[in-house]
Parts: C-alpha cells; structure tokens; sequence
C-alpha cells in the first residue's frame, strides 16, 4: 500500500504532461465614445459542449488575461453596468498561443442611430 501511496504523485504528474496544451486570451477593454480604459468589466470565456467557463475581471488598466483555455473556439462575452453587452463567439484559442482581443466597449446611454452605430468594435490581433 506504502509503494502505491508513494508512486501516485509520480503518476498523476505524468499524466498531466501528456493532457491538451492550453492557450491564453488577453487584451484590453475601453469606452468606445471616450477611448478611457475601463476596469471592472467582467470578461467570461465559455466553452462549448460544456459547462466549463472562466471568469476574469478587467484591472484599472482595462486589462485582462485568462489562462489555461482549452485549445478549441470559445464565446467571450464581456458585460459592465452602464454598458451594452457584448459577445464574441468563435475565438480560436491555440495551443502554446496567446490571442489578442482588444474591445470598445458602448456606452448604454448611446443609441445605435448615433454615429457611434458600429460600436462595440470586437478587434482579435493574434500574438504567439
């Protein structure tokens, strides 16, 4: 029992070096009229065909990272009180890769018959 007790750690490290390689998604959120960055914006990545999502919230930068993705296409949607929501399906996370997906992000008080009618702009830049 002892020997099986002290090969389990070796065991389960093993395994979890053969398992999927994982991807990363950051960028950064601002307001689409005042281009400000804007923090506390709740970013959340899901994964179809299952129920697992991951949840981040922007910093005083705008900035988010969410690691550990699965390499397979995730919806992002991004949501912050006073704003419109916003939801990016099909991005394609990669393995050992970190994709880019900068966002405007629409006030609510602005209506879509303004000149702001485009907005929010979902922008993927791709970086390895």
């Amino acid at each position: 029992m002892l020997f099986f007790l002290l090969l389990a750690p070796f065991a389960l490290h093993a395994k979890a070096g053969t398992g999927k390689l994982e991807g990363v998604l950051h960028g950064y959120v601002t307001d689409a009229v005042t281009k400000k960055p804007l923090c506390g914006v709740t970013v959340l990545a899901f994964v179809p065909g299952t129920n697992s999502t991951k949840e981040v919230t922007t910093d005083s930068e705008g900035y988010f990272r969410i690691a550990q993705l699965p390499a397979t296409q995730v919806t992002v949607q991004f949501d912050k009180k006073g704003y419109q929501s916003a939801k990016r399906p099909n991005v394609s996370i990669r393995e050992k890769t970190s994709v880019r997906l900068n966002v405007e992000f629409l006030p609510e008080d602005v209506s879509s018959s303004s000149d702001h009618s485009d907005y929010p702009i979902l922008r993927l830049l791709e970086a390895s």
